[in-house]
């Protein structure tokens, strides 16, 4: 039984061959690097690694791969297809991080600018300073606007509820969502 790691290593050589030869062609070898890719995917879902797996690869010059194989979730009997949506958590960071140095790269975002153009809640940052007596949050004006560069090295003020005390009495208190 591979292991995840022998997986992941087998996918990688078989979107390195993939890439070298092209999988926008229909050439025999592009095909045979397809059916390799297609090959790893179905691996993992027999080896029991994930209910269902969806892989891309693609460069600046459109798409490589795009492949399924395996179920939407155990306790259903749909096939994972190319169009299911499905939480990916924490790996959103990875994404988004390279496609905003993608954008800086082409002068569409600036690292030290602050970001309410990319998204206008961030306009006007409160950060918490404690509670009052009577138990309300004491909020003031951040000292300075948020800009990419803290967004992406997570020194935008955010914090976690689970970690800090103080977040979570006042998510708790103004009745917001974790």
């Amino acid at each position: 039984m591979p292991s995840r790691r022998d997986l992941l290593k087998a996918a990688a050589v078989a979107a390195a061959t993939a890439s070298s030869i092209g999988l926008g062609h229909r050439s025999a070898g592009a095909q045979t690097a397809r059916s390799q890719i297609d090959g790893v995917l179905r691996q993992g879902v027999d080896a029991g690694d994930a209910a269902g797996v969806a892989a891309m690869a693609a460069t600046d010059k459109g798409v490589l791969y795009e492949g399924v194989a395996g179920l939407r979730a155990l306790d259903q009997t749909a096939a994972m297809t190319l169009d299911t949506v499905f939480r990916i958590a924490s790996m959103t960071k990875a994404i988004t991080s390279v496609a905003a140095m993608q954008m800086v790269e082409q002068g569409k975002l600036k690292l030290d600018e602050p970001v309410p153009g990319i998204d206008p809640a961030l306009a006007s940052p409160q950060v918490l300073e404690g509670f009052d007596a009577s138990g309300a949050a004491k909020l003031r004006q951040a000292k300075r606007p948020i800009t990419l560069r803290h967004l992406l090295t997570h020194t935008a003020g955010f914090g976690y509820d689970q970690w800090d005390p103080s977040l979570n009495r006042y998510i708790k208190a103004a009745g917001l969502p974790p």
